[in-house]
């Protein structure tokens, strides 16, 4: 994990902040979940297909009071081809939620019909312990 990283944050509206606690709740376990329920700022992602969120066994104690909780991966949709993004979560020292990305890695380009396990597509951030 490289500390120098510099990420933006970006706050969490509470919508979100209830399925993001539901992943955190059981942690390692990966939640499909509406798009609906994303994050009010890549709700404007185009194409959205899928959502899936999972909370990290031993979440990742970062820099100006940031614990990193988990991760979310989004999947957009297009014509022949899908592209899944990964964004991490985080909770505040004074209880704020927050999330910056997208990241991508292993899965980001999935062709038309080829299958990809979910869980194949987590662990693919800075902050992740491998």
């Amino acid at each position: 994990m490289d500390n120098t990283i510099k990420p933006k944050w970006h706050t969490v509206d509470a919508a979100a902040v209830a399925q993001l606690t539901m992943a955190t709740n059981s942690p390692g376990v990966v939640y499909p979940v509406a798009s609906t329920a994303l994050p009010q700022q890549i709700q404007k992602m185009e194409g959205i297909s899928s959502y899936y969120i999972s909370g990290y066994l031993s979440p990742v104690v970062w820099t100006n009071g940031l614990t990193i909780g988990g991760e979310m991966v989004v999947a957009r949709s297009g014509a022949s081809l899908t592209k899944n993004y990964n964004f991490v979560f985080a909770t505040s020292s004074n209880g704020n939620v927050m999330f910056n990305g997208p990241y991508t890695g292993f899965g980001h380009h999935i062709s038309s019909g080829q299958s990809v396990a979910v869980n194949s597509l987590f662990g693919q951030t800075p902050f992740t312990n491998k």
